[in-house]
């Protein structure tokens, strides 16, 4: 097995603590990856990312090939987004607000400056067998794109980058919905 440099490990960890304890993944859900060199560190299918330890990480190289636990079921998706963009990191995670946005629209338009200065416009895409292909391509230009009723893929040149883009992700789909749903009827 691969050893898992500490600097990734301490990332990674810190990382999947802060989504687990914010509330953007379930006790068993998302991924994180760090790119090294031509392949990447990449967290092990089913693995807690509110608890994670060097067991839970796998290193995969460019030809697909890993060491250390089975990689993430999203392996080829990460790979994909190294692959088209300049990106040095990728986090998934299940923002439930986001996702009860991604519902009926093709792009979520945040309303708050935040969102508004830093996301601009997010992408809502199709589940279905192209989206590898789209979620990478989309994230060419966008830093962070919703899967509908799925979750939110982000890249940063670092995975604290990609967590912000998460985050604010999550907190422009917050304000969204309590000015779209949380008025008092009359």
């Amino acid at each position: 097995m691969a050893t898992v440099p500490e600097r990734v490990l301490a990332t990674m960890a810190e990382v999947g603590k802060d989504l687990y304890r914010l509330g953007l993944v379930s006790s068993h859900g998302g991924n994180l990856s760090i790119r090294d060199g031509a392949g990447m560190w990449i967290t092990g299918t089913g693995t807690m990312l509110g608890r994670l330890r060097e067991r839970h990480i796998a290193y995969v190289r460019a030809d697909g090939t890993a060491e250390g636990p089975p990689p993430s079921s999203d392996t080829v998706l990460h790979s994909t987004v190294y692959a088209m963009t300049g990106a040095g990191a990728v986090a998934h995670a299940h923002p439930r607000f986001a996702i009860a946005m991604s519902f009926g629209r093709e792009r979520f338009v945040p309303i708050d400056y935040e969102g508004q200065y830093h996301l601009k416009s997010v992408p809502v895409l199709p589940q279905g067998p192209q989206q590898v292909a789209q979620v990478a391509s989309a994230l060419r230009e966008a830093v962070v794109v919703l899967l509908q009723g799925h979750g939110a893929y982000a890249r940063g040149a670092t995975l604290w980058e990609a967590l912000h883009w998460i985050t604010a992700l999550e907190e422009s789909a917050q304000v969204a919905w309590l000015v779209e749903y949380g008025r008092p009827t009359r």
